[in-house]
């Protein structure tokens, strides 16, 4: 072959290389594109695609999601973008929709359930409330009327399906922190599901694992929602007895948002009281909701810790020993 011709057939594969290249740059910043528009448009406009028609290919009865607002609460839900609240909307009273729920000693209460089929079915639905934490009043937004929402309990294993239902002016979601959930059922807004209108429900549904101290909360417009009191705890109990014995089991829900510095919707002096006889063992499960940085001054903080994060720990650690930011359980 000539050198020539040589020279024409370097040319030419360099031609393509080059042109491979720029078709590679090409389709990655046409990718970025997409991704920063996506973004844009969640923040921009978070109602957008969120009708919630459910008529996706979804079983009923797992992420159906239904977009008419009968019985949505306010005036003003005409499809206003999801990261401010409408103007005009109801404020009701301290527990609306707390009815038939268990009052727990530590001032939680008890979600109650039905069982349809060998499914516990629970009902949360999100809307704002005056609530009083001791010695002020605030509007906040709540699961079932409290701060924090009711205490959803089962056991490992247990297939639940919880109903949310949305009486907010604002598009909301819920996140079950802790829990191997499938991702559809992960509650992240424009993720894994378009977030709930005003006026609309999810179903979410999975199997209750792994045991442990968990919790629930809004991840949609999170630093208002949730500090608005948009959370609960979540414990599932360990199919197999635990090693240690208790007196005691109560949850303390710790949170700084706009209700101020709470423990279970209250502020001190007005929390309620942990009576402990001399001797005795009790199982607090303190779980931080709180946003600013460094552990939080939680009350329960003496004896060993055999949790971490809300499970079993590897070997208890003493009380000098933060547990984790998220859940704990003490002894």
């Amino acid at each position: 072959m000539g050198t020539g011709a040589m020279d024409r057939q370097g040319g030419a594969g360099g031609t393509g290389g080059h042109r491979g290249k720029a078709t590679a740059r090409r389709r990655w910043w046409m990718l970025a594109g997409v991704v920063v528009l996506g973004l844009v448009l969640w923040a921009v406009y978070p109602m957008a695609g969120a009708s919630g028609s459910g008529n996706d290919g979804t079983p009923a009865g797992a992420g159906s999601s239904a977009g008419d607002t009968t019985g949505a609460a306010g005036t003003g839900h005409d499809g206003q973008p999801g990261g401010e609240a409408a103007a005009d909307y109801t404020i009701y009273p301290a527990g609306t929709g707390s009815e038939g729920q268990k009052a727990l000693p530590e001032g939680q209460q008890l979600a109650r359930y039905r069982v349809e089929n060998g499914v516990k079915v629970f009902e949360l639905t999100a809307l704002p409330v005056k609530w009083s934490v001791g010695d002020k009043e605030y509007e906040a937004w709540t699961f079932n009327g409290t701060v924090p929402g009711p205490q959803i309990r089962v056991k490992e294993g247990d297939r639940v399906r919880i109903i949310v239902k949305n009486q907010l002016p604002e598009p909301t979601v819920v996140h079950w922190h802790g829990l191997a959930v499938p991702n559809k059922m992960d509650g992240v807004p424009m993720v894994t599901q378009d977030p709930i209108p005003p006026g609309g429900q999810f179903v979410y549904e999975f199997v209750a694992q792994p045991a442990g101290t968990h919790m629930y909360h809004t991840h949609h417009n999170t630093m208002k929602q949730k500090g608005m009191g948009l959370y609960g705890t979540f414990i599932v109990e360990p199919k197999d007895p635990e090693p240690w014995k208790y007196d005691a089991d109560y949850s303390l829900m710790i949170s700084d948002g706009q209700l101020g510095y709470v423990i279970n919707g209250k502020s001190f002096p007005h929390t309620a009281r942990a009576h402990q006889d001399e001797g005795g063992r009790d199982g607090p499960r303190p779980v931080d909701q709180h946003r600013r940085p460094g552990p939080p001054h939680a009350p329960a903080r003496c004896g060993l810790h055999h949790h971490r994060q809300g499970r079993p720990a590897p070997a208890p650690t003493h009380e000098g020993q933060h547990p984790g930011h998220d859940a704990g359980r003490h002894l």
